[in-house]
């Protein structure tokens, strides 16, 4: 079946004309048997391709069991000798919903059946190719859950199961390709795509054809899109000699005509759609037009044989976004559509959320807002703001009913470059999302009613006192903070009242920061976030490069950040180890640094410097609620996982590295220096309120400005410690079997958990097990939009205009933060990965847990990030030439070498080279 063979040789896929399969368990013995397939001690590009050449190697010369070559010479004997078959590669990995391994197995075309045995074998080989080890190592971390705390080694990969299937060829092939049953490009699941050729679809599939695309609405059953290729080869099955023939077309205008017609699109578009009802999911398929061809070549032609359309095979699409089902509208229904806010602000990141995650965030968000008995987020797609099973969003359809794209765009302007270009885009149409009716109960009245319950003019008469004397009111805020922490330090050694529970207790240590983050987000809010706006403008818009200059040095050195406070710490800890330890341990080796440090910490070994672990202790006394996701209690914390942050204090390590403490004096003096130098230009005017103003602004600038990471680094804490006393109820849970494996707490909810720990007899697998299954298809996603409709349609900006002052290889962005670098880029998912000192890092966006980088990077390259984003606040306190809005993985290679010019907004790519 196909959990042996996969789903050509089993029954996954359709075969066409029918054939015979030279596979099964006898071919699981050989070459796979033979060791290597784990990869173990790899980790070079060359190390791969090495192992993987050995190997295919070994499938073109190894001989064959009784068994094996008892079946090829059987299902050899029961074909005609001059059949041609397609003989291709079929693995239970290769087309599952969740991974697809297309194109990176071997097909052979046009094979006798003399000539079964080589092309076997060429199969099989495939499957040891450098592609397939690559993307199934990607696979396998992609699907490793980030609420899991176990520290183990990775275990071995298991043997890949393989088999060839035997598929008679169909002939004459006019045209053929492959169709999408929704779009690629964008998961819209009301297009079909479609890429065809003449001839056979293997110039189609291999990319060595220009192949004409098509896009067909569903809906109104239309082509909606048409690019036409310079078709000028077809390949064609050679019927004398076997195999696949190149033929140039000299022909000028059918190498630019349609290769099909509408009709044919509309035809394939019902086989397709029938396909995709038949499995259940969007399907790609790969499909051929088979039939003579008249002295014209078209449909009209008299002389052509009646046409057939052969289905070859069907795969899942594993490339497209997936959406609650909560929010997908019908075929043809009124389209909505949602911003997910928290991956330019709030949380910042692009990971999902876990169910308990969802829970804690949605009462930590309403509790920061004044709503302490009522929850903002609900689970209803039409009101403003929706609670999805692994993210929240923003209704914009419901904000279209007000305002417009662009209003919408230039209040957007300090969030993100990128979101503002997708507000700007074609693809964001007023008139397709508004939506048309307000959903029941949301009114002005219960908008002003909800206004009133919370804290907003509360918190705006708390910046209106802040800023009459910043510097006083400051300094008791500063009293609040210590008093806080002091009480937070009593709960997190107290723990669990066994009596009221964990839900209890994480309301409890919310409650302890109600003063102090209500004066942060009334600061923030009110006095921090219009005066950034305003100085960022000038840093953009200044008249000359010397008022964009100051401008940009206003907008950093700020003392008391605790975020920067964190980064001097972890290089001081780097500093105290020791060249000489960190040598001994490459990044995939840090597990056992941080057991030995235990063990020194422990007094059973004494081989590392005492400063380093006074350091160490100091730090995780502090700091150890830090971790990846600060905003999620499922993501590891330094205090359960510390080689995260020995990951991050390793790039503290070189001599290359600058002290941040040195930089951040150096940036503090740059901006005192222009403060001066500023006011000492408004004194010189006469008649003028300026100087009084500037000193104002000043004074918010020195006393409030540092401010700006004190919400997120204190709710960072609090999830630090409601998480820690989660992971020992997780334990309890583990030891008397209520859950299955690490990271199943993070799946439930409080009460939940407090209804488990009260009866152990209560059920929580059947709650875990669902919401586990969506949270891992979740963390597949290759992206996670900033806009996307209801149809699952990611919404793109338009192609940046052409400008032709530019050089060629340079990619337009927006300056983030000044300076120019050189580096070889290094795209990074998640702020853990390798990543070594000099590189240009790019990512789509980052958090406080990326700020480690930022040290021995040579520049930063974003796709989203405003002004007031942490890529650009850290890079400007690093020093460190800053562009965003790249689309990073179309239009960057890791191992690129570029130019990051941070004044100008652009990236120039040098050398084409990447790994």
């Amino acid at each position: 079946g196909a959990r042996n063979v996969g789903g050509k040789g089993g029954d996954g896929e359709e075969p066409g004309e029918g054939g015979g399969l030279a596979a099964h368990e006898g071919w699981r013995r050989w070459p796979i048997a033979g060791g290597g397939w784990g990869g173990e001690g790899i980790h070079t590009a060359d190390d791969i391709d090495r192992l993987c050449s050995q190997l295919k190697s070994l499938c073109h010369t190894l001989p064959l069991a009784q068994d094996q070559t008892t079946a090829l010479s059987a299902l050899a004997s029961e074909l005609p000798s001059d059949i041609l078959l397609a003989v291709r590669s079929s693995a239970p990995e290769e087309d599952g919903a969740a991974a697809s391994y297309a194109g990176a197995f071997e097909t052979r075309l046009g094979v006798r059946p003399a000539d079964l045995e080589e092309a076997a074998r060429g199969c099989l080989a495939s499957a040891f190719d450098a592609r397939v080890l690559v993307y199934r190592r990607e696979q396998r971390r992609r699907n490793q859950s980030s609420t899991t705390t176990t520290k183990k080694k990775p275990e071995r990969e298991s043997p890949l199961a393989f088999a060839a299937v035997v598929m008679e060829m169909v002939h004459p092939v006019r045209t053929a390709g492959v169709a999408f049953s929704a779009n690629p490009l964008n998961s819209d699941r009301d297009e079909m795509v479609v890429d065809s050729s003449y001839g056979l679809g293997e110039g189609v599939v291999d990319g060595s054809v220009a192949a004409d695309r098509y896009i067909y609405d569903k809906v109104a059953k239309k082509v909606v899109q048409t690019a036409l290729g310079k078709k000028t080869e077809e390949k064609v099955m050679n019927v004398e000699t076997g195999g696949v023939t190149a033929v140039p077309i000299g022909d000028g205008k059918r190498q630019m005509a349609s290769s099909l017609t509408d009709r044919q699109v509309a035809r394939l578009g019902e086989l397709v759609q029938a396909v995709e009802d038949a499995y259940g999911m969007p399907m790609d398929v790969e499909f051929a037009f088979v039939g003579s061809v008249g002295n014209d070549g078209t449909d009209s032609d008299p002389a052509a044989a009646p046409e057939q359309l052969k289905l070859l095979q069907a795969r899942p699409i594993t490339t497209l976004h997936y959406l609650d089902e909560a929010i997908m509208t019908d075929p043809g229904q009124r389209r909505m559509l949602y911003y997910d806010y928290n991956v330019v602000s709030e949380a910042t990141t692009t990971t999902p959320f876990s169910h308990l995650d969802n829970a804690l965030y949605n009462r930590l968000a309403s509790w920061m807002m004044g709503y302490k008995e009522a929850s903002l987020f609900g689970g209803d797609p039409r009101m403003p703001i929706f609670m999805g099973e692994t993210r929240q969003y923003a209704n914009v359809s419901l904000l279209l009913r007000y305002s417009t794209p662009e209003r919408i765009a230039k209040l957007s302007e300090l969030l993100d470059p990128y979101l503002v270009s997708l507000f700007r885009g074609t693809d964001c149409d007023k008139a397709k999302y508004k939506m048309k009716k307000l959903p029941k109960g949301v009114n002005v009245r219960n908008s002003w009613k909800l206004i009133k319950a919370g804290r907003y003019m509360e918190q705006y008469k708390i910046s209106k006192d802040i800023k009459k004397d910043p510097a006083t009111k400051v300094e008791l805020y500063k009293k609040s903070v210590q008093k806080a922490k002091a009480e937070l330090k009593r709960l997190e050694a107290r723990g669990v009242v066994p009596s009221e529970g964990i839900a209890a207790f994480a309301m409890e240590v919310i409650d302890v920061l109600d003063e102090t983050l209500q004066i942060e987000v009334a600061a923030v809010m009110f006095a921090v976030i219009p005066l950034f706006n305003e100085l960022d403008k000038k840093r953009r818009l200044g008249a000359t490069d010397d008022v964009r200059s100051e401008f940009d040095a206003l907008l950093a050195g700020y003392e008391g950040d605790e975020l920067m406070e964190l980064n001097i710490e972890m290089y001081r800890l780097a500093q105290t180890l020791g060249d000489d330890v960190w040598k001994e341990y490459g990044h995939d080796d840090l597990n056992e640094l941080a057991a030995r440090i235990q063990d020194n910490l422990n007094g059973t070994r004494k081989d590392l410097p005492l400063p380093f672990l006074d350091e160490w202790n100091i730090f995780m006394d502090r700091f150890s609620y830090d971790g990846q996701d600060q905003m999620f209690v499922s993501c590891p914390r330094y205090a359960d996982s510390p080689e995260l942050l020995l990951a991050k204090v390793r790039q503290n390590v070189g001599p290359t590295v600058a002290d941040p403490s040195v930089t951040a004096k150096e940036r503090l003096e740059k901006r005192k220096q222009v403060q001066e130098l500023q006011l000492k230009r408004a004194e010189k005017k006469f008649f003028s309120s300026s100087a009084k103003k500037l000193k104002k602004r000043n004074e918010i600038l020195d006393n409030l400005f540092w401010m700006r990471n004190a919400p997120k680094m204190h709710v960072a804490e609090v999830c630090g410690i409601i998480r820690k006393e989660l992971l020992k109820i997780q334990t309890q849970f583990l030891e008397v079997g209520q859950i299955d494996e690490e990271g199943d707490i993070f799946h439930l909810d409080l009460e939940e958990i407090d209804q488990a720990l009260a009866d152990e007899s209560f059920e929580l697998r059947s709650k875990v097990l669902p919401r586990k299954a969506v949270y891992r298809q979740a963390l597949l996603a290759t992206e996670c939009p900033l806009l996307i409709d209801s149809r699952c349609r990611i919404l793109r900006p338009d192609p940046p205009a052409v400008d032709s002052s530019l050089p060629e290889g340079t990619l337009v962005g927006a300056a983030m933060s000044s300076g120019i670098a050189r580096g070889k880029v290094r795209i990074l998912e998640h702020p853990n990965e390798r990543f070594e000192q000099g590189e240009v890092l790019a990512a789509v966006v980052t958090g406080p847990a990326w700020t480690p980088l930022f040290v021995g990077c040579s520049a930063v390259v974003l796709q989203i990030g405003g002004a007031l984003q942490h890529g650009a606040l850290c890079a400007r306190e690093y020093g460190k030439p800053a562009v965003s809005n790249i689309d990073i993985h179309a239009q960057l290679k890791t191992g690129m070498l570029v130019e990051v010019d941070g004044n100008a907004g652009t990236v120039k790519i040098l050398e084409e080279d990447q790994e």
